[in-house]
Formats: structure tokens, C-alpha cells, sequence
């Protein structure tokens, strides 16, 4: 039995609609609820292949650490039970968004999937409606709203937002083809200054660090950028930062505690250049 033919996605309406709310957000990052979006250039979806789109997240002036995630994708496709989405952290961590809906069949008949048309989708762990089995067949696009991922994005928390994130696209199935819109992750993050992978006001707040002036900032931090400990921050710093360029798993020039001594460090100490605690 061979599967149905699928009708060509978007008609030109829809396709202007998407076309426009991509131009909104993609590119650079707008703030939302405290949050910042950072997207990939929209592109063709490599028929029966794999696509991988690229948004680059740049490093702060300070160490943060990553306190919740949302991933939104808006894409043109014919059959989205086709679709595999994974978002990649630059630490090469993946989050399956969603695994071919419809996989197997649900609401459609015949072992192919959802044939329904088009994404346009938050992924958040708190929506109570599941990628995986979401097909409402006769709605444009099938894949809409706010829908929890297969995989627990949760699972990015604590790690370095700074770096190359990666969503990547597999079209499992020739013969309909389609483009990514829109692809954008949402990063929640919060200063952490010692590295550890929790935010400085948890520290604080559970008593794991002292903050004995009340500056929100854990006293064991001290001036992370004085890498020699002669309270100021100058070119001797800059000097041994730059003596350990490139890999780097825990030494003490990785600032940004990612394994790479890199653009992100370096920021760090320009941004903390002179005495340690001047205003």
C-alpha cells in the first residue's frame, strides 16, 4: 500500500504569514519575559536527509549559567510525520523535540505518520500536550501552539549558554520536501559566578555560598578575573589567559567553565579590567 499523496504546503497566504512572523524574530535576539531568543537563517529542509541550522549564541561580559529553555520552530512541509527535530547545546547534549508525529500512526490512517501540514510550535516541558501524538488533521499547521518535546529540555539547566547550538532536521521519508522558517532557541539564564552550574541567588539563598556585604554575589568569587590574585585585573591576566588559549577542561583561565579558554573569557577580563571591586 503505498502512501497518499500529500498536498503542497503552504498555500500562498499561509506561506506569507509564516514568511512575515519569521522576519519578526529571526535574526537578532528580543527579549521576552526576561529571556533572550537567538535564531538561525531559515533555509531549505534537505529532502530524505539531514539539515542542520546553526544559531550562534555569543558570550556575556559575566559567567551565567542556563535556567530554563524553549525551543520554537516554524517550518513548511507537506508531511511532518516525516519530521524528526532535535535541539543541540554546544556541549554536543541533544533534546529530541519530536520523533516523526503520528509514529507510529495516530489519527492518520496508514503506517506514515502524521499527514498533516506545517509546523509552527513552542517546545516547552510545561505544556501539557505532547508533540508526539498531536496531528489535527484539517489544521494548518498540524504542529501548533505550545507542545512538550519528547526529550526534557529541563536537561540543558545549568550549562553554558555561550556557543554554537544546533537544531537539526531529518526528513526520514522522499518525496515531499519543505523549508525551515523559523528556528530559535529561548534562553532563560542568571550570573553564575563560581561556575558550578547554579544560579548565584540559589547559592545564596540555600546557604551553599556566604554573601556576607550583600551584593549578590557569592563571596568566594572574589574577582574571578584576577588570574594571578594581585587584585587588579591588567595585562598580566590578559597574558596568562592568552598563554592558555584554546582547550582548556578546568583550568583556571576557563572562566566561563565551558573546556575552551576563548572570545567568552577574554570579554570577562576587559569588562573587570582595573582594581578588583572598583565601581
Amino acid at each position: 500500500m503505498s502512501r497518499p499523496s500529500a498536498k503542497r504546503f503552504p498555500s500562498a497566504p499561509i506561506l506569507a504569514r509564516a514568511v512575515a512572523a519569521c522576519v519578526v524574530i529571526c535574526g537578532a535576539p528580543t527579549s521576552a519575559a526576561g529571556a533572550d531568543q537567538w535564531c538561525a537563517t531559515p533555509a531549505p529542509i534537505a529532502d530524505a536527509s539531514v539539515t542542520a541550522f546553526v544559531i550562534e549564541v555569543p558570550p556575556a561580559a559575566e559567567i551565567r549559567t542556563i535556567v530554563g529553555v524553549r525551543a520554537r520552530i516554524s517550518a513548511a512541509h507537506p508531511w511532518v510525520g516525516d519530521l524528526s527535530l532535535v535541539l543541540r547545546h554546544p556541549s554536543g547534549l541533544e533534546v529530541v523535540l519530536v520523533d516523526r508525529p503520528g509514529m507510529p500512526s495516530v489519527g492518520f490512517p496508514g503506517p506514515w505518520g502524521c499527514g498533516g501540514d506545517g509546523v509552527d510550535a513552542w517546545f516547552d516541558d510545561a505544556s501539557t500536550i505532547a508533540a508526539e501524538t498531536r496531528c489535527p488533521l484539517g489544521v494548518v499547521p498540524v504542529l501548533g501552539g505550545e507542545l512538550r518535546p519528547s526529550g526534557q529540555l529541563a536537561s540543558l539547566r545549568g550549562r553554558a549558554p555561550q556557543g554554537a547550538w544546533t537544531i537539526i532536521v531529518r526528513d526520514e521519508v522522499a518525496g515531499d520536501v519543505g523549508s525551515l522558517l523559523a528556528a530559535c532557541v529561548e534562553l532563560d539564564t542568571a550570573p553564575d559566578c563560581n561556575g558550578n552550574g547554579v544560579a548565584d541567588s540559589v547559592d545564596i539563598g540555600s546557604g551553599a555560598s556566604a554573601d556576607a556585604d550583600g551584593d549578590g554575589v557569592p563571596d568566594e568569587c572574589g574577582c574571578v578575573a584576577d588570574l594571578n590574585g594581585d587584585g587588579v585585573v591588567n595585562g598580566a591576566d590578559l597574558a596568562q589567559l592568552l598563554g592558555a588559549w584554546g582547550a582548556c577542561a578546568g583550568c583556571g583561565s576557563d572562566l566561563t567553565r565551558d573546556g575552551q579558554v576563548a572570545g567568552d573569557d577574554l570579554a570577562i577580563i576587559l569588562s573587570s579590567w582595573g582594581a578588583c571591586g572598583a565601581s
